[in-house]
């Protein structure tokens, strides 16, 4: 068969990308545990992945996976609204609004998903949304895809985002966008801020928890629940994924009834895509679970507690770790280089040491914040970070050598 040729400008393209280091090209990557693995054939320890609770490879999570499609059949048919909620769909919904302490919850097919839902549904044309400058790809093309007018506001600046709701001469309603674990520098939205500006101007305050939920707060309910924000000052609605902390795949809002309602009948990605597959909502009920648990705290706990020295350990070396509180530990851990090429040079010469984390460039950061974003999980023992340190200490020699 005859391949269609090229138009010269893909390659044109491409070779843009790769002379500004920021050509993407990702390995097959093998694990068995999610810790060790394999890497362009070469053996690494696993420093990249979201599965922070260690749960992807957990038996009672792919046990309840396989057992669900058994059940339930390998997709779920079509659109809900086309299809019909399977049993699987509304037991997960049920559980995860009892965890959460919101009248409901509606799932989705993925975190960007969620957010296109979310956006496009509830702000409108004529509203305005205040988004915070580092909100994720998906919360801004959201935001395009509702059509309201969007004004971004510095990053986690309280004051900006008052300022910005205060001087807003429109009729129509009013938002705060942002996020409860912010992915790419580890640190928390100031969500008591945000809600009291939400209370106090007459805003609904939407929130991103999809780092946050399974890691932060009691029971892992994410940053609101952490910051102890009650249901009547809480977010209208707040997303929350399962293929990060709960190891599975999908997403999630949780809201009240009647938002919910108007999701089902205007949120675009929900509409108009096919239901959850039963498998990634057995996985999501058996994590779910594990979250909610003791053993979920104990998990929590000691990925916090490997994060901490994976942190404190970068600090004496001098490496910047952007806006990270080592009082506050997440499972972000961000050293920032520079420029792409220093990041992509240190995470070379990291996996020539047997380690394996990822290179963060433009435009998923501001230039000049090309970083090396280490992810820590329940799974990573005292000794796997520690021989992190040491490959990055001798890494980080290199480049300055």
């Amino acid at each position: 068969m005859r391949a269609v040729p090229t138009p010269p400008f893909v390659t044109d393209r491409l070779d843009a990308l790769r002379a500004a280091d920021l050509f993407r090209d990702p390995p097959t990557i093998s694990t068995a545990d999610g810790v060790h693995g394999r890497v362009g054939g070469r053996d690494a320890l696993l420093f990249c992945s979201n599965d922070y609770l260690g749960l992807r490879l957990d038996p009672r999570v792919t046990g309840a996976a396989g057992r669900a499609a058994q059940e339930f059949g390998a997709g779920s048919g079509s659109s809900r609204l086309i299809a019909g909620s399977l049993p699987i769909h509304a037991a997960l919904e049920d559980a995860l609004a009892d965890w959460l302490g919101t009248e409901s919850a509606l799932l989705c097919s993925s975190g960007y998903q969620a957010n296109l839902a979310m956006l496009g549904a509830l702000p409108s044309r004529g509203d305005l949304v205040v988004s915070d400058r580092l909100n994720h790809a998906s919360l801004i093309d959201g935001c395009r895809l509702s059509y309201a007018e969007v004004r971004p506001t510095p990053h986690n600046d309280v004051d900006a985002v008052r300022r910005a709701l205060a001087t807003d001469e429109s009729t129509g309603q009013r938002f705060i966008l942002g996020e409860g674990l912010y992915s790419m520098d580890g640190d928390r939205g100031p969500v008591v801020g945000w809600s009291a500006a939400a209370r106090d101007l007459g805003a609904h305050l939407l929130v991103d928890e999809a780092h946050a939920v399974g890691v932060l707060g009691p029971q892992g309910r994410g940053a609101c629940a952490e910051a102890g924000l009650s249901p009547e000052d809480g977010p209208l609605a707040r997303v929350g994924t399962f293929g990060k902390a709960f190891g599975s795949h999908g997403a999630f809002i949780a809201t009240d009834s009647a938002t919910r309602d108007l999701l089902v009948n205007a949120g675009r990605t929900y509409v108009f895509s096919t239901g959850l597959p039963p498998a990634a909502v057995g996985a999501a009920i058996a994590s779910l679970a594990i979250v909610r648990s003791d053993e979920g705290d104990e998990r929590r706990a000691h990925m916090l507690a490997m994060a901490s020295r994976l942190a404190a350990g970068a600090l004496e070396l001098g490496l910047s770790l952007s806006r990270f509180d080592l009082s506050r530990p997440t499972p972000i851990v961000p050293v920032v280089l520079g420029s792409a090429a220093q990041a992509m040079q240190v995470a070379a010469a990291l996996l020539d040491a047997g380690i394996y984390a990822k290179a963060i460039r433009p435009p998923t950061v501001p230039p000049g914040t090309s970083r090396i974003r280490f992810t820590l999980s329940a799974r990573h023992t005292a000794e796997q970070v520690d021989a992190a340190i040491a490959a990055l200490r001798a890494s980080v020699a290199r480049r300055t050598a």
